[in-house]
């Protein structure tokens, strides 16, 4: 199951809206303060453990001089059989439909209201069919991997070593006990963890495929540590900025999406990768494209570098008018064009020319233009 339409009213900046959400990847890229951010909020308020009172509402609406909650919406389709099987131990209704969209607009189960073909469905079992959609979750930070953990923060379960947690997870490490032991069983724990850890990581940082992950236990402390090609095995702490973010963000997606069915999750993220190199910014993007084979994923975004050009269906240009926040669904026609200008792009501002060039300055005709190009290719007999 995927979700496939967004209908927004009356949510902060966002008078109203709606646009398609793509199966894999959705991208909303724009100005500042335009509204991106409050699409991603709009469609984790639609969760049931989220507040969603009038205090979010768009204060330029009827909505708000109403004291009424703003309305979102969501529709669901491509049901797998799983899907559909679920669907119908919550009502008979979901038989043969293709879609159906479910709306709130208030704090409590009942403001939810179930469409199927723009008639309303009554006598569903709301929170057993909320059980059945796909988990929206939505990072606004990624938490930062930290040089070390100690014993009873992992056994615990202790707040704020969700990252740690997550990396031993990958490495296959979910019995803590194992690699506190002193004895040669906890050692090898420790170096095959890091080796699987190692070998994920190499897959998708392209910028130093020498990088080494490796785990040591010194009495109730695990330590962390990374090296590569030009330096000695360092405390994250101590890599790059861009470096960590992008190895904790990896870690807590991985480990999320572990055991996951297709389409279980819908990601939502506001700018990833802020710290990154270009480099590192299109190794990003390829992480998404994995995600994205099970999931759906939807970022807010300024560079062009997490854009993939191979898919410009996935952008959506968002703006803000007197008539609030607005979507532009085919940013990428005219060569770009409308996004070009959006974010105010020009030919000057790129670095990616050569030592020389010659501008032209051209009336008349294409075909006048076409042959002067033409005359100027050819070789003269000085050369």
């Amino acid at each position: 199951m995927i979700i496939s339409n967004l209908f927004v009213r009356a949510f902060k900046s966002i008078f109203e809206l709606s646009f398609p959400i793509d199966p894999q990847i959705t991208i909303l890229i724009g100005p500042n303060e335009n509204g991106k951010t409050n699409i991603l909020k709009a469609m984790e308020a639609f969760k049931y453990d989220q507040p969603f009172e009038n205090s979010l509402t768009c204060q330029y609406s009827e909505h708000y001089y109403q004291k009424k909650c703003p309305e979102i919406a969501l529709e669901f389709s491509n049901f797998t059989k799983e899907n559909r099987r679920h669907l119908l131990a919550v009502s008979d209704v979901f038989k043969n439909v293709e879609s159906f969209f479910i709306k709130r607009d208030g704090s409590e189960l009942k403001d939810y209201t179930v469409f199927i073909d723009d008639v309303e469905v009554e006598k569903v079992d709301i929170n057993k069919l909320l059980n059945c959609l796909p988990k929206i979750l939505y990072f606004e930070e990624i938490p930062l991997i930290k040089n070390r953990v100690d014993y009873y923060s992992l056994v615990d379960g202790r707040p704020g070593f969700t990252t740690e947690r997550n990396l031993l997870k990958i490495g296959g490490l979910e019995d803590y006990e194992v690699i506190f032991e002193d004895s040669t069983r906890g050692r090898r724990a420790l170096e095959e963890a890091g080796r699987i850890i190692t070998e994920h990581i190499r897959r998708v940082w392209s910028q130093e495929p020498s990088v080494e992950i490796k785990l040591n236990v010194n009495g109730k402390v695990l330590y962390f540590d990374v090296s590569d090609s030009t330096t000695v095995f360092d405390t994250p702490e101590s890599r790059s900025l861009g470096f960590r973010w992008y190895l904790s963000f990896y870690i807590n997606f991985l480990a999320q999406t572990y055991d996951t069915r297709a389409h279980e999750y819908i990601f939502l993220i506001d700018e990833p990768g802020i710290h990154l190199h270009p480099a590192g910014q299109k190794d990003l993007v390829k992480v998404f494209e994995h995600l994205a084979q099970k999931n759906q994923v939807m970022y807010t975004t300024h560079s062009p570098f997490l854009i993939n050009r191979e898919h410009p269906q996935r952008v959506r240009l968002v703006t803000k008018n007197r008539e609030g926040t607005k979507v532009d669904n085919e940013a990428y026609r005219q060569n770009w064009k409308p996004l070009r200008k959006s974010i105010g792009l020009m030919i000057g501002d790129l670095f990616f020319f050569s030592d020389s060039g010659l501008v032209f300055e051209f009336s008349g005709g294409r075909s006048k233009i076409f042959n002067k190009i033409k005359s100027l290719s050819k070789p003269t007999n000085e050369e």
